[in-house]
């Protein structure tokens, strides 16, 4: 026989600190926007090449995209988790509610 334990609050407290994964990963995508706009100007005389600022830029743009999606999607599995969780102690009362309604019809 097995038995599954399940503690919504702790999933609850996982939840808020998934929450504050996905501010800080936005923060992150953020950060990356600025450190991409201090690439010197290219020149034939510049250590960084025209082409290769081009090619910086594009990549800074790709990284600060991935950072806020990925920010968007631990924001909605925090959703998910909470959702999960207070469904099970909703679920959890309403399951105690009927077993004490019927012992109390048996007492």
């Amino acid at each position: 026989m097995s038995f599954i334990t399940v503690l919504p609050e702790g999933v609850l407290g996982a939840v808020a600190a998934t929450a504050g994964l996905a501010g800080e990963t936005a923060g992150h995508a953020g950060q990356v926007l600025g450190a991409g706009a201090v690439v010197p100007p290219g020149g034939p005389t510049e250590e960084v090449g025209i082409a290769n600022v081009g090619r910086i830029q594009s990549h800074v743009a790709q990284v600060s995209s991935m950072l806020a999606l990925a920010g968007v999607i631990k924001g909605l599995y925090g959703v998910s988790g909470g959702t999960a969780a207070e469904t099970y102690l909703v679920s959890d009362a309403a399951n105690d509610a009927g077993i004490v309604a019927s012992i109390g019809g048996l007492v």
